[in-house]
């Protein structure tokens, strides 16, 4: 396959735990919303308490391939690769607070 983004096989391929974990967030979260999380959402639901910890792992999975900053734009990642959420795994689910703060 030439474009190694659609490759099924390639998904996830040299991912840490902690990094799926972030992508599938990331992508749960611009699937129900269409809007990008902020680093202090994205570090409620991964349960960390740094929003540095949330940087390094943005800054790998952008690394990586998976995602893309867009320059100039707050909150602005794009999805080129997407982490498959495998059907023995729940798929991500909103924690309370951040649902009610999204108003969902």
């Amino acid at each position: 396959m030439d474009n190694p983004a659609l490759d099924p096989a390639s998904v996830g391929i040299g991912l840490t735990p902690n990094q799926a974990d972030c992508m599938r967030v990331i992508q749960e979260l611009m699937d129900q919303s269409g809007v990008c999380p902020s680093y202090q959402e994205l570090a409620d639901e991964l349960d960390l308490r740094s929003k540095g910890a949330i940087h390094r792992l943005i800054t790998r999975l952008i690394e990586r391939g998976y995602l893309r900053r867009q320059p100039h734009h707050s909150r602005a990642l794009e999805i080129l690769r997407r982490v498959p959420l495998t059907l023995d795994e729940p798929s991500f689910v909103l924690s309370a607070d951040l649902a009610e703060r999204r108003g969902q």
